[in-house]
């Protein structure tokens, strides 16, 4: 039987592929279901909020906290894949790790969401799709 904890690594590396997506989270902040509903409470200042996080004056105060969310998820998504699958396969657990504190580095020197947003498919190549076959591995061991 799967659990929260077993399906944590994958499934934040699946959030934070995700917010690699900037240009997605800019255009579509809220869009989901609060914005098109209209939500008396919340829409006019969600409105503003996202004028602000895509107006290139005003999106600098969003951005670095962006930075730090991704940062904070990739050095989770570390200590998970150091914790978890050593043991699966040492090689694939140590590239996951390097390429996780390379995009940090990145991370830490784009200078907007376009930066961030080119960074998507190397996130996906060299984390999301590594840690879910070391995940699988894991399963199969266990069933």
């Amino acid at each position: 039987m799967l659990t929260i904890h077993d399906l944590t690594p994958i499934s934040l590396c699946l959030a934070t592929q995700e917010l690699f997506d900037a240009k997605k989270f800019q255009s579509s902040f809220c869009d989901n279901l609060i914005l098109r509903l209209k939500e008396e409470k919340l829409s006019e200042n969600l409105m503003r909020i996202k004028r602000d996080l895509n107006s290139f004056l005003t999106e600098k105060k969003f951005f670095d906290g962006y930075k730090t969310v991704i940062i904070s998820n990739l050095d989770k998504i570390i200590g998970l894949v150091s914790s978890r699958y050593m043991k699966v396969d040492l090689k694939l657990a140590s590239e996951v790790i390097a390429s996780a504190k390379d995009l940090i580095e990145k991370v830490m020197k784009a200078s907007n969401f376009q930066e961030i947003s080119q960074l998507e498919p190397t996130f996906k190549s060299k984390i999301t799709l590594p840690v879910y076959e070391l995940f699988s591995e894991t399963l199969k061991r266990t069933i």
